[in-house]
């Protein structure tokens, strides 16, 4: 029913595929099969708390911060600050706020999204763990796992430990300090703006 809100849940196929639950499309009733291709989704409350996170609003002038709902009303006002009646509000992307530390990480000390997976598996599992193991909860192939787990070794990141005829994979004490601690010395703190 087009603007009724419903949540949707979403199975991993790896997953599923590990503990033999059926994936796939609903078969019973029509209306739960059509979803996929006519529901309208509204992602608005999704949308406007990433928005929120990721962007604020500031006078350059007395540095007053607004909620980002006041958008609409300022840009009536050509942006001008309702509080100091001199400055003009600008709406500022965290992602450039902070730019020049991100452009100071190392490229080399970033790691993929596979294997910031792997690690993440490791880590909650606490324990040591095949390929195949983690593959099913990464949803790729166990091949994958086994080379990027190869580079996070040689990284130092993991160990690999041959038993039989397949590795076992442990994370190492500098990947829980570099990953996992939560330490809050750790915190980012860029001081005052």
């Amino acid at each position: 029913m087009p603007g009724r809100r419903v949540s949707i849940y979403a199975l991993n196929y790896g997953l599923c595929i590990k503990y033999q639950i059926g994936f796939g499309r609903p078969s019973e009733r029509r209306e739960d099969r059509l979803f996929f291709v006519d529901r309208q989704f509204d992602y608005n409350g999704v949308l406007r708390s990433y928005l929120n996170s990721n962007q604020e609003i500031k006078c350059d002038s007395c540095a007053t911060e607004f909620d980002l709902e006041m958008l609409p009303a300022l840009r009536m006002f050509l942006m001008k600050c309702p509080k100091c009646e001199e400055g003009k509000c600008r709406v500022i992307n965290l992602s450039r706020k902070y730019e020049d530390v991100i452009d100071s990480i190392s490229p080399d000390l970033l790691l993929p999204d596979t294997e910031l997976g792997i690690l993440q598996a490791l880590h909650g599992e606490d324990r040591t763990m095949i390929a195949s193991e983690i593959a099913g909860e990464l949803d790729c192939s166990g091949q994958l796992v086994g080379r990027r787990a190869r580079n996070l070794s040689e990284r130092s990141l993991v160990t690999r430990e041959t038993v039989g005829q397949v590795f076992k994979y442990q994370l190492t004490e500098q990947a829980k300090m570099a990953y996992f601690s939560g330490s809050p010395n750790d915190e980012l703190d860029v001081g005052p703006i």
